[in-house]
């Protein structure tokens, strides 16, 4: 692979489509506006807490682009970064409590792992510990569905989705048993990495963190009708966040992370591991927060 091309023909291609997302109306409409609308009439009595797990999504989206936005003009916005990290956080907790109130919830296995990522990439460790535990539950609900059978094999499609978890769950010493559940055949290139996750060779660091974001940068185009790849969201193809959240969680275990990376990817101004970020307080939001806790007991 040539990366150094890849990643530049990549940069030409996200840095037009986020200016075009950004410019053009519709984006604004179904992603910020529609959901303010939502979560005011939800407060006024509508009947539509179903609806507000994909909202939350949608604003997290939302936010995550226009951070994006800032980056790659090298200015990075991280309140932004913390308001999508928010965002996708509380979309989780939202969408576990309706799957398990029979009303929907089910969220895609990419877009679960996005949210663990961005709690960690934003140094958030009560709130990474909160989605694992929600993300291993769902495994056996309708949430994620994680179960072997011949008719839904979706756990099977996602490499780091499984990296993500055995690597958080082997950083707090937890044992994951996932013989139960749909898995990938291999867990190539995540496999090296999970075995070495806490190395002190910077070298084979280098190594482990190339080889994964060759495979972030092959899986990161539009796929072929019915198929799919890791990083097919254009929001996410140029944004190596199991990578960074790899870093963020050895940090948490006192690993010494290098200070500059060999491979291209990791040279882009979406590589880049912030500082801890202040968590938004949102009063409007919490309000219905507050509102759907009470309708939707956590004993249900």
């Amino acid at each position: 692979m040539n990366s150094i091309k890849n990643t530049i023909n990549l940069d030409k291609k996200i840095r037009k489509w986020i200016n075009n997302w950004i410019s053009t109306p519709t984006p604004k409409e179904l992603f910020l506006d529609e959901p303010a609308r939502a979560f005011t009439d939800y407060l006024n009595g509508q009947d539509i807490a179903h609806t507000l797990g994909d909202q939350a999504e949608n604003l997290a989206t939302w936010h995550l682009i226009h951070y994006e936005s800032t980056a790659l003009n090298n200015n990075h916005d991280f309140k932004e970064l913390a308001n999508a990290s928010f965002y996708y956080g509380q979309m989780v907790e939202l969408k576990e409590t309706l799957a398990n109130s029979g009303k929907g919830g089910s969220i895609l296995p990419a877009v679960s792992v996005l949210s663990l990522s961005l709690a960690a990439i934003s140094g958030w460790k009560n709130q990474c510990a909160l989605l694992f535990n929600i993300i291993i539950r769902g495994l056996d609900t309708p949430l994620l569905n994680f179960q072997n059978n011949e008719k839904y094999q979706v756990g099977t499609l996602f490499r780091h989705f499984w990296f993500l978890i055995e690597l958080y769950a082997k950083s707090t010493n937890k044992d994951i048993d996932t013989s139960p559940y749909s898995y990938p055949p291999e867990l190539s290139p995540y496999q090296q990495t999970l075995i070495n996750w806490d190395t002190a060779d910077q070298a084979l660091l280098q190594v482990l963190i190339s080889s994964m974001a060759d495979f972030h940068l092959s899986n990161a185009r539009t796929p072929q009708q019915n198929n799919v790849l890791e990083f097919d969201y254009e929001e996410r193809m140029l944004f190596p966040y199991e990578i960074l959240a790899f870093l963020r969680i050895r940090e948490w275990a006192n690993l010494k992370n290098p200070s500059s990376f060999d491979h291209p990817l990791m040279q882009h101004p979406l590589a880049q591991l912030p500082a801890t970020l202040i968590e938004p307080n949102n009063e409007h939001f919490n309000n219905v927060i507050d509102k759907f806790k009470k309708e939707f007991p956590l004993d249900n």
